[in-house]
């Protein structure tokens, strides 16, 4: 089986993580990727395992970080850390320099270790796993929330300052070893090149790479082939990132996250992540089980205190730096708390770093070894941190004033400027985020001079709306603070168009608590999603989009059979007609999904009105067809349509209807009967 070592290593690192990683959530109520790293320390321990690779391993779990750093780039705009710009680079700057530094003083004052050792130390401990934030923001969907961004954005500016400090690291240790051939200048020409280098690089991708990727995405996409789309995404991640190391002396996982950063431009930015998802995932399991690999499970026992001390460095410190930095630039209670709960554990470059630093001779294996064992204990213990804030926050409130204080700091965005006029805050339109259907609905109202508040996220382009004239509030909009801060209790509308079902019913029951009367539209995916909501709600709008799709396809497909028409006059009348009854049969459709009478069989009915309207779709194009092919005229085609329809609608064939019968008529069944005379006013009318 040597010659099978891709295989055999896949298979047990796949074959451990997924038992460890089921026990880990099912039992432990702790992340996957916990049950990983001990899958990875059972490699060694379990025996008759197939063999493993330890080098193709890494490898392929250096993959997994690319892809990983290229899914966070695809949801993480310029935009973004221009945002949080403000206290990314001088928090992430301060506290490393002050982690490193406390480690240092712990390494050389404990464990007499030479300051060569003890300053590499002090930096391996000081730069949190970009891998495992990323996940845990995920977890609790605060990737797209300030709080998320800061702690990316802070994450970023660590692995810029990593990537400076592995440029350093040879001529340190020349210094060390008493080399007299290194000077000050020497190092500082160094770390000038690689900054040039790492600008030149982020220059590309923003200026070149921001017109060549989408570009590239777009062609792909018109050839209609998934597989090319697929190998496109993982091409550019895998190509960029290892061009970046290869060319710029940037790390792979800061290379994959501006190609991902850069891709986020284009219209196919959804698409890219949902292909590279599954591939990103398999890949990442492999890192934490690579992780664990690292591991000698006799360092617990053989220096169970230095690994203590060095957790407690870890999470007492790194979360006291981190939480004291973000409170002195006056930011709030919650996002310090966040910040300092992502930096609680150290990863991927802390191995790097201490790797380096074997190399140069300026450690030995064991502070590897110490690192990895800290390093494992901070990954699992990571989601409690994040479990404590809320109760944190609580015993902060109620011991200091100064928490109380920055619990109501609000964050940038959070809020409405001081100078809003006062007009914009009575009866104005709020609209919940931003996307392509958003973005024509506020263009609209500011055309005919609405008054706009929009609820957005940080990714969205807030200055560009603001500019525009639009009340831009970021935040979460299930939380009633952010819904007041848009002055829900005197706006006129409330539109929610582009959400999930799930977050639109929660946006519209805390919608509901605040104003009662407000009138709400909300546009759903799909006609049972209209289910969830209050049937009851006479100032609830709800719009289907497919069915809408359906009913317009099939009004403009008539009026195009009609618009030939020789009589000016009445051809207009008959498109309006024609549209004045499309529209009430889609009305009456979604109001029969959310009446009473269809609640006790919501999804059945909506199956049913889904069909229906795609039904009226294709029998319009088939008309279309079929006439074209029998030269018929456009009135004649108009007429057959029509007849067809009402024919369809009644549920019995067209004949009938002229026997005139007495039975009572359903809504759809008047309102076919009035399009088809519509459409042919000499036809002839049945009495009932």
């Amino acid at each position: 089986m040597q010659n099978y070592s891709l295989i055999t290593s896949l298979v047990t690192g796949f074959g451990l993580a997924l038992p460890f990683g089921y026990l880990a959530e099912r039992f432990l109520k702790s992340p996957a990727l916990v049950g990983y790293i001990v899958a990875g320390l059972a490699v060694s321990i379990l025996p008759g395992l197939p063999p493993v690779n330890g080098e193709m391993l890494e490898q392929l779990a250096e993959i997994g970080v690319m892809l990983l750093m290229f899914g966070v780039g695809l949801h993480f705009s310029v935009r973004d850390l221009v945002h949080v710009k403000g206290i990314a680079i001088p928090g992430a700057t301060g506290q490393m320099v002050v982690a490193a530094a406390l480690g240092a003083c712990v390494a050389i004052g404990f464990w007499h270790w030479d300051i060569g050792a003890a300053v590499l130390f002090g930096f391996s401990i000081s730069c949190a796993s970009t891998v495992v934030v990323t996940k845990a923001l995920e977890i609790r969907h605060l990737t797209s929330e300030m709080n998320g961004q800061v702690a990316i954005g802070w994450l970023v500016m660590e692995d810029l300052f990593s990537v400076v400090l592995l440029v350093c690291l040879p001529p340190f240790a020349a210094v060390v070893h008493g080399s007299h051939d290194v000077s000050a200048m020497s190092v500082a020409l160094e770390v000038a090149k690689t900054l040039a280098w790492a600008a030149v690089f982020v220059a590309l991708m923003l200026v070149a790479g921001r017109k060549v990727l989408p570009w590239v995405l777009r062609e792909v996409a018109l050839t209609g082939s998934r597989e090319l789309f697929t190998l496109t995404v993982l091409g550019c991640a895998i190509v960029i990132a290892y061009g970046a190391g290869a060319i710029f002396d940037v790390s792979f996982a800061l290379g994959a996250f501006f190609a991902g950063m850069v891709m986020q431009e284009s219209r196919y930015a959804h698409r890219a992540a949902q292909d590279s998802l599954p591939l990103q995932d398999a890949f990442s399991v492999l890192f934490f089980v690579s992780v664990g690999m690292m591991l000698d499970g006799h360092i617990f026992l053989e220096r169970p205190w230095e690994i203590f001390l060095v957790v407690l460095i870890i999470i007492v410190g790194k979360m006291s730096i981190s939480f004291g930095i973000v409170i002195a630039l006056r930011w709030p209670l919650e996002t310090a708390l966040t910040v300092g709960a992502c930096l609680g554990q150290i990863g991927e470059f802390s191995y790097i770093l201490a790797g380096q630093g074997i190399a140069l001779k300026l450690v030995d294996q064991t502070m590897m070894s110490v690192i990895v064992a800290a390093s494992i204990i901070t990954i699992a213990v990571n989601p409690i941190l994040f479990w404590l804030e809320p109760h944190l926050t609580k015993l902060l409130v109620h011991r200091f004033a100064w928490a109380k204080r920055a619990a109501m700091r609000q964050p940038p965005y959070s809020q409405l400027p001081a100078g809003t006029p006062r007009e914009l805050l009575d009866g104005q339109v709020v609209v919940i985020g931003w996307s392509d259907t958003g973005e024509e609905l506020i263009k609209t109202l500011l055309e005919s001079a609405r008054r706009t508040i929009v609820v957005a996220k940080p990714s969205d382009p807030i200055d560009d709306l603001r500019a525009r004239g639009c009340g831009v509030i970021v935040g979460d909009p299930t939380d009633p603070m952010v819904l007041v801060q848009a002055h829900l209790m005197s706006a006129g509308v409330l539109v929610i168009p582009s959400t999930p079902p799930v977050a639109a019913k929660q946006i519209y029951d805390t919608a509901r608590q605040l104003n009662k009367t407000l009138p709400i539209v909300v546009l759903v995916k799909s006609l049972d999603a209209a289910g969830l909501f209050n049937a009851s709600d006479k100032n609830l709008s709800i719009l289907c989009e497919p069915l809408m799709t359906s009913i317009t396809l099939a009004a403009v497909t008539v009026e195009e059979l009609v618009k030939h028409e020789e009589d000016e006059d009445n051809q207009v009348e008959r498109m309006k007609t024609v549209r004045e009854q499309l529209d009430a049969e889609y009305r009456r459709s979604v109001n029969a999904v959310r009446g009473g009478e269809a609640a006790a069989a919501t999804d059945q009915k909506a199956g049913e009105l889904q069909a229906a309207a795609a039904k009226v779709a294709g029998e319009a194009m088939e008309t279309v067809r079929r006439n074209t092919t029998e030269h018929l005229s456009p009135r004649e085609s108009a007429v057959r349509f029509g007849r067809r329809l009402a024919g369809w609608l009644r549920g019995r064939p067209e004949k009938n209807d002229k026997q005139g019968g007495a039975a009572e008529r359903t809504p759809g069944e008047e309102t076919a009967r009035s399009l088809a005379e519509n459409l042919d006013p000499d036809a002839e009318r049945p009495k009932n």
